[in-house]
């Protein structure tokens, strides 16, 4: 169930592009993971994600990539064009049978299920190293998450969507308002005919 990537060529890409905006800051990053993580391989696997907070019986099924301190997912297999979130893993911890709470740099947080006790204990493990490094990195650098640009892999694509989602529930809502308002009055023409 759980698979060794044979090549990282999509995920480096998204890792790398995303995170830095000099050559600089670039290059300080990939000496911090080399030195930090030598020999650790992506973890992937599909699982489910809960993708609405506020449905806490509604899952998705994703395919879950994690490298170094960062958490993809997919709808397809690895690729890139397929990516649905992407955040880096500030903590993580138990929250139910086989699932669990994974945080991101900004105190934004998502649930994930595992369909078995293996793939769980081995993903709490790996997520809590990532979660180790995520805080290397902020001590090791002296930045703020919120001073990051929104381009950053640290920021996350996690507040984003949610402040999408956000803003079309409210899109939604108004849209009913007006309907109801407009039925409304066409009912009051009718009784005043």
């Amino acid at each position: 169930m759980i698979r060794k990537a044979q090549s990282d060529l999509c995920l480096s890409q998204l890792s790398t592009t995303s995170t830095a905006t000099t050559s600089s800051s670039l290059s300080l990053r990939e000496s911090f993971i080399t030195s930090s993580t030598a020999g650790l391989e992506p973890l992937e696997e599909w699982l489910y994600w809960q993708r609405d907070e506020s449905n806490s019986a509604c899952w998705t099924k994703v395919f879950a990539v994690l490298q170094n301190e960062f958490l993809w997912f997919f709808q397809n297999e690895r690729k890139a064009k397929t990516l649905l979130l992407q955040i880096a893993v500030a903590s993580v911890e138990e929250s139910g049978e086989r699932q669990l709470r994974i945080v991101d740099p900004n105190g934004e947080s998502i649930e994930i299920w595992l369909v078995d006790r293996f793939s769980f204990d081995v993903w709490r493990h790996r997520l809590q190293d990532a979660s180790v490094l995520t805080a290397q990195y902020f001590n090791a650098f002296p930045v703020d998450v919120k001073s990051l640009p929104r381009s950053s892999a640290f920021r996350g694509s996690l507040v984003s969507q949610r402040r999408v989602r956000k803003r079309d529930r409210c899109r939604a809502a108004l849209v009913r308002l007006a309907l109801r308002w407009r039925q409304s009055l066409m009912a009051d023409d009718r009784n005043t005919m």
